[in-house]
């Protein structure tokens, strides 16, 4: 069987910003926050949901990520609370819904 080539890119070029990956040791470095504080705006505030392993593991996508920067920079950059970034947050959400 002989196989043609295309000019597709291979899925290897692609970046999977979805799949859950980094522990959030990583996320923390990443980032420049500690693992505390991405914890409590995961249970305090509901900021994100990462995903969570059989053994109750933390593990984040590339998408929560840059969802964590974003927040931290709504913060540190434009003086929000958290409160504030939630729901700015939820209102993004209900205008994607509609």
């Amino acid at each position: 069987m002989v196989r043609r080539r295309t000019n597709r890119p291979s899925r290897a070029g692609r970046v999977d910003r979805v799949t859950p990956i980094y522990p959030i040791r990583t996320v923390a470095q990443m980032t420049d926050l500690s693992p505390q504080r991405i914890r409590a705006w995961e249970t305090d505030y509901g900021l994100i949901r990462p995903h969570r392993t059989g053994g109750g593991h933390r593990l984040f996508s590339q998408e929560d990520v840059e969802r964590l920067l974003w927040i931290k920079r709504m913060v540190q950059e434009r003086g929000l609370s958290l409160q504030g970034v939630k729901r700015l947050l939820e209102d993004t959400a209900g205008r994607r819904g509609r």
